[in-house]
Parts: structure tokens; C-alpha cells; sequence
């Protein structure tokens, strides 16, 4: 099965957050998947796919002035494990940090309020997970589309956006997370333990709701973008330059043999 290892991981890093809430009753564990995993899965099957067209007519629009050159690879399938895992982890950098921007100017982070905070930063970080993200999701969609970007002046081959995901690691991002840690914390320890849960219950988000739409929905979009008429249109613009005119007889006939003059008797 695709995505096995995925699956296996996340629900592994699931059961924590179910064992924590079992005595609570079936009615919770149901909200907590659905909440964690059906709603962001939800929101980027709608979404995802009508951002994934708007992106490429905007890029045929303005394809003469950008100057780059767009055009679809050869579909090579999904990307390996590693690729995908570190999608995941990504998206979870980004959610763990815009929460810790966000959450801050809505409540008061203190060591005293640390269940109203923790609480607060989950919601934050689902909605983030569920709307926010769906960009990330968006440029993924278009590079396992087969969709690239060819810059002529520096001479390269990128997918559209792919710089997107890679901003995320600045010290700025991490130094914002981590005041909001400590803050709350109220020291490195407590940090730490306050990391870990927060870890713990948005990791099994971060993993399963991307591999359930990679693995549920990407597919169709990528077989209605392939067959989409913009699809065609750049084929037919950027099709491979056609070979040498061949001569009107191939291979050409021998050459006549010299024409002799008659010797004087």
C-alpha cells in the first residue's frame, strides 16, 4: 500500500493523544480525529484544487513579460518517503510557528495561564493546519504535477513556489517560537516539557492529513491538470524544437557515373 510508512508513523505518534483521552469517551476520540485530521483534509480538497488552476492561468497569463519558460515534466510518480516526510515536517515548522506569533496577541502568556494558552494554541494551530497551509499544500500539488519553471538568464529549473517552504527556517521564525515557550514555561524546562506535549498533539496532524490528501485527492487534480487545456496550450508552446528538414530523397540517390568521351580512332 502507498503511504504505508506514513500511516504507520502517523498513528503511532496518535496514540498518546488517544490514550490521554479515552476515558472521556468514544464521542471524544471521534472529535479528535475528525478536528485533527477530517477538517484540514476537508478544507484542501476544496480549496487546493480551484488555487491549483487560478496559479496556472495566472502563469499563461503573464508567461511573455515573467520571461521564464513553464512546461509540464514527464510524470515520474509520487515522491519517496523521505521527500514527503519532510513535507510533513515542514508544515508542522509552519503551524508551530505562526501559533506562536498569533497566540500571544489574542491571550496573555504567562506560567499562570498555561491551560488557557496551550488550549488556545491548538485551535490556532488547527485553523493554521487547516487554511495557512493549504498554500504549502497548493505548490506541492504543482510540482508533483510535473509543473517547472525555466529561467533562461539563470540558467535554471525550479518548481513554481518551491521557495516557499524553505523561508520557514530562519532564526527569525525559530527565535519566535522559542520566546513563546519560555515565556510560557516560565523556564528551559518547563519549555521543553511544553514543546513536547504541544509536539505531541499536532505531529499525528501534520503527518496524517497530508498523507490522506496525497494519497485520497491529490490524484485527481494531478489527471485534471495534465488534461487541462492550459496543460495543452504550454505543450504546444514549449514543444521540443523539431529536427533538420530531411532531403526530398532519402538516402540520396548515387551520383551518375562520369560521362565518358569517345577516344579519336
Amino acid at each position: 500500500m502507498t503511504y504505508r510508512k506514513e500511516y504507520v508513523l502517523g498513528i503511532l505518534s496518535l496514540m498518546p493523544l488517544l490514550a490521554a483521552g479515552t476515558y472521556k469517551g468514544l464521542g471524544w476520540l471521534i472529535t479528535i480525529i475528525v478536528v485533527y485530521v477530517g477538517i484540514p483534509v476537508l478544507i484542501w480538497s476544496l480549496v487546493v484544487d480551484r488555487l491549483v488552476f487560478l496559479v496556472i492561468g495566472i502563469i499563461r497569463y503573464f508567461r511573455e513579460s515573467s520571461g521564464h519558460m513553464y512546461y509540464f515534466e514527464k510524470l515520474v510518480g509520487p515522491p519517496g518517503f523521505s521527500r514527503r516526510i519532510l513535507r510533513d515536517f515542514r508544515i508542522l515548522l509552519f503551524v508551530f510557528v505562526l501559533s506562536a506569533i498569533i497566540v500571544p496577541q489574542i491571550t496573555d502568556v504567562t506560567p499562570a495561564n498555561i491551560t488557557i494558552v496551550s488550549n488556545a494554541f491548538v485551535y490556532v494551530a488547527i485553523f493554521i493546519l487547516a487554511v495557512p497551509s493549504s498554500i504549502h499544500v497548493l505548490f506541492w500539488v504543482l510540482e508533483d504535477s510535473g509543473l517547472r519553471c525555466h529561467n533562461p538568464k539563470r540558467v535554471t529549473v525550479t518548481a513554481p513556489g518551491a521557495w516557499m517552504s524553505n523561508w520557514l527556517f530562519s532564526v527569525g521564525s525559530l527565535g519566535a517560537f522559542l520566546t513563546f515557550v519560555v515565556s510560557l514555561g516560565g523556564n528551559l524546562p518547563k519549555a521543553i516539557a511544553l514543546t513536547t506535549t504541544l509536539l505531541a498533539s499536532l505531529l499525528p496532524s501534520c503527518i496524517l492529513a497530508p498523507t490522506l490528501f496525497y494519497r485520497r485527492v491529490e490524484p485527481g487534480i494531478l489527471t485534471k491538470v495534465r488534461e487541462s487545456k492550459t496543460a495543452m496550450v504550454m505543450a504546444r508552446m514549449f514543444a521540443p524544437p523539431a529536427g533538420p528538414a530531411m532531403p526530398p530523397s532519402y538516402p540520396p540517390s548515387s551520383p551518375a557515373p562520369p560521362r565518358q568521351t569517345p577516344t579519336p580512332t
